[in-house]
């Protein structure tokens, strides 16, 4: 099907244009004036919106399998693409865990056709010799907790080196949940339970050469050791937006606690600046949905696939980061670091992975009108201005700006094809 998006701001080559975008086999097969666009089976008008290449989401928690009651790989994936993402990368802490290919494998064969966006897998090894399979079987990074470790898994000093050689061998990348446990203060976090957890991973990674990414960092201190190894290592990381945007002043209450906990003022300003002056990499949305008896018992996250885009554009109307930024943070820093083929750019030639936004129209967050399952967010009743109102995965309109309108575009990426 040929399909033609007229009349938008377009990103290309780090600037907004007028250009229409024609589309066919999933695939962008010209860029061009009005005068000169090709006839399609359906035309998408983009006026008076921006036409951006689509979001990556590298942390998101899909739940599914025993964890359905929570979110399932349909209303996820629903999820993702009102919120222009276009591909998402998958947690492994499921039920079951995803530790080895058995479970990648099934949990793969779960998720194809129903799915309504790009999704790549992670993997929480066990044992290093697991790595080169987990990699044949599309396996897109590993990711180690190094507070909750699953069963059988030694996460000492010895095995961790074993896994991260093994790693390094197979050009990957290891995602880390830097927290040590044992300097949790009861139930509380503390910032030095993140503080030394990065400090031990990095050392780590002098020995080994491993490529290191660190999830969701959310103190100022901790992002001054990655800040003072990117020289020297090959190491990334995310913030989420609500470790962003959000401070302990701000927000209080058990229904809105996260691992790592949200911050005092210092370090969510610490946070903020860093994203806009390009210190942290990326913005990851943590997207961590579950019921409502799940979050009255405490149970760590809330949904954010919905909102972390119109929340970043809101910041962008407040002149507080660029459009520029926001491609790297959300677009080019994640495709790049998870290796991620032929997306990411409007560009001939590339797979038509768009989002289309309104910049300007306001919105008031509600959590009731989720797609997710996970009807909790300390964002819940905040004003905000932008919205998205197309999103465009694999060459198909499959959200309207209210609406999912069609299913089964989004596919499993795979090993060599795809990453």
């Amino acid at each position: 099907m040929d399909v033609n998006i007229i009349n938008g701001r377009v990103w290309i080559n780090g600037n907004l244009e007028e250009a229409n975008i024609s589309i066919n086999n999933g695939k962008i097969s010209k860029l061009t004036n009005k005068e000169n666009i090709q006839e399609a089976d359906e035309t998408i008008d983009a006026k008076e919106n921006i036409v951006f290449p689509g979001f990556v989401d590298v942390h998101t928690h899909l739940r599914d399998s025993e964890f359905s009651y929570k979110e399932d790989f349909d209303s996820g994936t629903k999820a993702a693409i009102a919120g222009g993402f276009t591909t998402i990368l998958d947690m492994p802490n499921t039920n079951p865990p995803i530790t080895n290919v058995a479970e990648l494998n099934n949990r793969q064969k779960r998720a194809n056709n129903n799915i309504f966006c790009n999704v790549g897998f992670y993997c929480s090894p066990v044992n290093a010799n697991d790595i080169n399979e987990l990699k044949i079987s599309n396996a897109i990074g590993y990711k180690i907790y190094l507070h909750k470790p699953f069963p059988d898994q030694d996460l000492s000093d010895k095995n961790l080196i074993e896994i991260m050689y093994k790693i390094k061998e197979n050009n990957g990348i290891l995602a880390i949940h830097a927290e040590d446990h044992n300097w949790f203060d009861g139930i509380i976090h503390t910032n030095e339970a993140e503080i030394k957890a990065i400090k031990r991973i990095t050392d780590l990674a002098k020995l080994t050469k491993c490529k290191i990414h660190f999830v969701h960092v959310s103190t100022k201190e901790g992002l001054g050791i990655i800040k003072q190894n990117k020289k020297e290592l090959d190491v990334s990381c995310e913030a989420t937006p609500h470790h962003t945007i959000l401070n302990t002043d701000k927000i209080k209450g058990r229904e809105y606690y996260c691992e790592p906990p949200l911050r005092d003022k210092e370090n969510q300003e610490s946070i903020l600046n860093s994203i806009i002056e390009g210190d942290i990499d990326m913005i990851a949305t943590d997207h961590a949905p579950h019921s409502i008896q799940d979050k009255k018992e405490g149970k760590p996250g809330f949904s954010g696939l919905e909102i972390t885009a119109p929340l970043i554009i809101d910041l962008y109307k407040k002149d507080k980061i660029t459009l520029k930024r926001i491609y790297e943070i959300l677009v080019w820093n994640p495709i790049m670091r998870f290796g991620i083929k032929n997306r990411g750019k409007i560009k001939e030639g590339y797979i038509a992975d768009l989002v289309v936004f309104d910049e300007n129209k306001e919105q008031i967050i509600n959590v009731n009108k989720f797609f997710s399952k996970g009807k909790n967010s300390p964002f819940d009743g905040m004003k905000i201005t932008g919205s998205i109102t197309k999103t465009i995965v694999n060459g198909k309109m499959v959200f309207d700006g209210k609406n999912i309108i069609n299913s089964g575009m989004g596919k499993v990426l795979q090993n060599q094809l795809d990453f």
